[in-house]
């Protein structure tokens, strides 16, 4: 309230100097000239505001933790929901295969799988090994349909036709490679 009077007396002594003395005139002088007191204002200034300071503190921390827990929560049902499906397509497979050994072999259906566990699949069936010797094309998904009673040479000359895709038989072991895609014309 002290600083509000001083103002308007101040205004009031620039607007009318006629009313007040000389030396009225040079204290108020003598009190612009005076430096601020800084502790005394920013002590005033927090002893106003601790709750405001709190709730900046308190922003300060949540809003990072949040923001970070908004994107785990909006990617977390993806990765899992794409996991489980591949783990039900890749044992769906294997169930079909295990139900049909000896019987009429219908084809199993893989749609969106991983190579990695179509080969494990049709592999096991074979009885061969696989090894990837591209990370590359671990991870690549397919919509293809496996015979098994058809002969694996069969299988694996549809999954070459695919672009950046080389599979080779070797003794006991399927081996996968990735190739640089192919030109029209060859």
């Amino acid at each position: 309230m002290q600083t509000n009077d001083n103002h308007q007396l101040f205004l009031d002594m620039q607007e009318h100097p006629e009313n007040y003395t000389d030396s009225e005139l040079e204290a108020m002088m003598d009190e612009l000239d005076r430096e601020p007191d800084v502790d005394k204002e920013w002590k005033r200034i927090r002893a106003r505001s601790p709750l405001l300071t709190s709730l900046r503190r308190i922003a300060a921390v949540l809003i990072p933790v949040l923001i970070a827990s908004g994107i785990a929560w909006a990617i977390i049902p993806q990765v899992i929901s794409n996991d489980e499906s591949n783990e039900r397509d890749a044992e769906t497979a294997t169930v079909r295969q295990a139900d049909t050994e000896g019987a009429d072999v219908s084809p199993v259906r893989f749609n969106d799988v991983r190579l990695d566990s179509i080969l494990g699949v049709v592999a096991t069936h074979y009885g061969k090994a696989v090894e990837f010797r591209s990370s590359a094309t671990r991870g690549m998904k397919f919509f293809t349909t496996w015979k098994p009673d058809r002969p694996l040479t069969d299988f694996i000359e549809g999954l070459n036709m695919f672009d950046g895709l080389q599979l080779t038989i070797q003794h006991d072991t399927i081996f996968v490679d990735a190739v640089a895609g192919k030109e029209d014309g060859e």
